[in-house]
């Protein structure tokens, strides 16, 4: 059996804080046989975007233009509408 995660993100306001994050993290990943592809960890971030969201050592803020396209989205409520959409 694989399981794949694909995102933790970990944050502080402090780098001690953090720090000490990491070490649970990594000593739970290590008591329980989890391994982390290096090549694709980024550690030490000062921000990042994720799924629609701006994280950083304040918090999480909304990216306004992902809330404005969600906003504007136009949903189809019929099968008539979505072929014409889709142009079949």
């Amino acid at each position: 059996v694989y399981i794949f995660i694909n995102d933790i993100i970990i944050f502080s306001d402090t780098i001690d804080k953090y720090t000490k994050y990491l070490e649970t993290i990594f000593s739970f990943f290590e008591k329980k046989n989890i391994s982390i592809a290096l090549a694709k960890s980024y550690i030490i971030y000062p921000s990042v975007e994720l799924l629609s969201f701006y994280v950083d050592r304040f918090g999480l803020t909304n990216i306004e233009h992902c809330i404005t396209a969600f906003r504007n989205f136009v949903f189809l409520n019929n099968l008539k509408a979505l072929e014409q959409y889709i142009s079949i």
